[in-house]
């Protein structure tokens, strides 16, 4: 059996700091779950709004709305009923720094993780009112992380909803909005 700690860190925060009731990891769509239009529309007015600009028009490449959900698997999901809001969050721990390829290949790999997830929530989870995608890892090489951080600042413009919130947490940030508050109030519990 793997243990993924990325995966346990990410449970423990979101249960810990962000008040997360229930939280599943590898949480994935089921083939069995019916979903109606009504239900999608939202996230699928989303899909084709970033679809549109052209920083984005290539990141889902030839993949429709459709398949972007059904392929779904979010590597850690939180539900905080107390605020109705939801986690949806994406970990890489890779012992050289992230690094899925060029630092492009890697912003829009990143970005589309976190686009899916915004989806993913808005269609099986739209009676909440807060949907927090994010996209969390220890270390980030410049050359990676400021794509990244440019492309999260032009999707909140485009995406301008303040239901949505959409992050990439990496490096010092990763330690001091996750690590940190998770370890004080693991302590704080005994």
């Amino acid at each position: 059996m793997k243990i993924e700690i990325g995966e346990n860190l990410v449970y423990g925060y979101l249960r810990h700091v962000e008040g997360c009731r229930i939280v599943q990891t590898n949480w994935k769509t089921s083939g069995k779950w019916i979903i109606t239009e009504y239900d999608k529309e939202q996230a699928k007015l989303l899909f084709e709004k970033l679809k549109q600009s052209p920083s984005f028009s290539q990141i889902f490449k030839n993949n429709s709305f459709e398949q972007l959900i059904r392929q779904a698997e979010i590597d850690v999901l939180g539900l905080n009923t107390t605020e109705n809001s939801i986690f949806g969050i994406d970990v890489a721990f890779h012992s050289a720094g992230l690094n899925y390829g060029d630092p492009q290949e890697t912003a829009s790999i990143v970005m589309k993780k976190i686009f899916r997830a915004v989806f993913i929530m808005q269609s099986y989870f739209k009676e909440f009112d807060k949907f927090n995608s994010y996209f969390v890892t220890p270390k980030a090489n410049p050359s990676n992380k400021t794509p990244i951080e440019n492309l999260i600042k032009e999707a909140k413009e485009i995406i301008n909803d303040d239901s949505i919130s959409i992050e990439f947490i990496s490096n010092e940030d990763f330690y001091l909005r996750i690590i940190d508050p998770l370890t004080t109030n693991i302590f704080e519990e005994n």
